[in-house]
């Protein structure tokens, strides 16, 4: 896993947004791009914090990125799950449709395909082209947008919306807004188990020969990094802090002890609030941290995070 260092010190410093992606089915985001990115960052984001009590988030940084774009497309299955804290929190699927049929023989199994992945939280959008005055045309997108929700929603979670170009709702983007929320709310408690059952196993292992504080490290961090950007920022501290004290524990223990002060040119003058004064890579060596190196790297991204509180 130390392997991942370089990579997952590249993300950090690339990335400090949640990610929605977009899945086009019917060459749309050219259309609504505009209007999607005018909303953002969103302004009534609820999460649910470590204890899964509801926290109001002003302001939640994000970003719309097509599933097509090379951001996404690059990533290789490992990474994807070790820095899963990266990947989408949520998939806006857009969707237009002016026929029954084509809905029933063409749109329909290509949407099923396309939310099949469980792990995925999704939500549709149909966009109406019908100008107003074309009461057909706006009849038979109501009919289409009904057997859709039929298809794609129920009783216990809606999972569709209907958006008209030429006059939306007056609520529409307060509602797409509150159901992207529900998705990002669910992937966030669903990744934050992940890194804490992870976390655990290895936790357990502390005392054991076959503990590498390098694995910890990374899997503690990414779950303080994804609090950081979702802007829960009192449970990232409290990942850092308990990395702290992890840390001092492992250096503390018969063997593990290591050379405390700097060995390059210039380590007289710590820069304390720069937690990519040095890479990761080079702080760690064969899970070996230099401690006074490490030491600063927390305190930097200590301070990062209780200054953005």
């Amino acid at each position: 896993m130390a392997n991942f260092l370089a990579q997952f010190q590249s993300i950090k410093n690339s990335c400090d947004h949640l990610v929605i992606s977009v899945e086009d089915v019917s060459d749309l985001w050219p259309i609504v791009k505009k209007e999607f990115e005018e909303h953002l960052p969103f302004k009534r984001a609820c999460l649910n914090n470590k204890t899964r009590n509801p926290v109001f988030v002003e302001k939640l940084p994000s970003e719309f990125i097509l599933t097509t774009d090379s951001r996404l497309r690059s990533r290789f299955p490992q990474e994807q799950l070790l820095f899963w804290f990266h990947e989408p929190y949520a998939t806006v699927v857009l969707v237009t449709c002016e026929d029954l049929d084509e809905f029933k023989t063409i749109v329909k199994p290509r949407l099923k395909l396309i939310i099949q992945n469980d792990e995925r939280e999704w939500f549709i959008v149909f966009v109406s082209k019908a100008q107003p005055h074309n009461n057909q045309a706006t009849k038979l997108a109501q009919k289409v947008y009904a057997k859709l929700e039929v298809e794609f929603s129920s009783r216990k979670r809606e999972r569709c919306c209907k958006l008209d170009i030429h006059g939306p709702e007056a609520n529409f983007w307060e509602y797409l807004e509150s159901k992207i929320m529900e998705c990002i709310r669910n992937t966030l408690d669903r990744r934050i188990q992940f890194y804490e059952e992870e976390i655990r196993k290895l936790s357990e292992q502390r005392f054991m020969p076959v503990w590498n504080f390098c694995n910890f490290f990374i899997l503690k961090e990414s779950l303080a990094f994804m609090f950081e950007m979702a802007h829960l920022h009192e449970d990232s501290l409290r990942e850092y802090d308990e990395l702290e004290l992890c840390y001092l524990e492992t250096v503390n223990m018969t063997g593990k002890q290591r050379d405390y002060g700097g060995m390059d040119r210039g380590d007289d003058q710590a820069a304390l609030l720069n937690p990519g004064n040095k890479p990761l890579t080079q702080i760690v060596q064969d899970d070996s941290f230099r401690e006074f190196e490490f030491r600063q790297y927390l305190f930097a991204c200590q301070a990062k995070v209780c200054k953005t509180d």
